[in-house]
């Protein structure tokens, strides 16, 4: 202590040390704004979207989320890739929302559609968060849901146009990829696939 009551070094002193600390967390807080905005932005297109629709594409898209980019080196950099590659097509967990949102109210609820070609994602998000019908790939067959390689060696690859045989196994519908789309066939509808 100094003779006049004054701590030897007080908070105003200005320490080449002080500097340096002070820069340091300057430049962390900056950082930390950099790799927020995107998260921002997002959150906020999420909070303007018009629908649950909307919502649900945005939320599913696993090249938007910050959930997804948090994860490991290699996923990231797969996003990245193709959110570069291709901005204007939505991925495929955002193309399935929008498939069942779009298409769940074509077949009555507690129904039974088939699967064309087996795809976990529409597997596992039709059948657990939003489709009123059951989702298979194959008939009388209990698919665990661990696996997505079980899913595919189970799967019975018949074409939605085969009405007939839908019909005959109990299937209300099928659902067939279209290119890039995901498409309805329902049986009773007589629609040409």
């Amino acid at each position: 202590m100094r003779r006049d009551g004054e701590p030897a070094v007080s908070w105003r002193t200005v320490t080449p040390a002080a500097v340096a600390f002070r820069i340091a967390i300057g430049a962390c807080c900056a950082l930390s704004l950099a790799a927020l905005l995107p998260r921002l932005a997002y959150l906020m297109r999420l909070a303007v979207a018009p629908d649950a629709r909307a919502r649900g594409a945005l939320a599913a898209d696993e090249r938007l989320s910050p959930l997804a980019a948090a994860g490991q080196v290699r996923w990231r950099r797969e996003l990245a890739e193709r959110a570069l590659k291709d901005r204007t097509e939505s991925s495929g967990l955002a193309l399935a929302w929008t498939f069942f949102v779009e298409e769940g109210s074509r077949v009555p609820a507690g129904s039974r559609v088939l699967l064309a070609r087996p795809n976990d994602a529409l597997y596992q998000f039709g059948n657990f968060l939003w489709f009123p019908a059951r989702l298979e790939v194959a008939p009388d067959v209990a698919v665990p849901l661990a696996d997505g390689d079980d899913l595919r060696r189970a799967a019975v690859r018949r074409p939605c146009a085969d009405r007939e045989w839908l019909r005959a196994n109990g299937y209300a519908g099928c659902v067939d990829a279209v290119g890039a789309r995901l498409r309805l066939h329902v049986v009773d509808e007589g629609e040409a696939p």
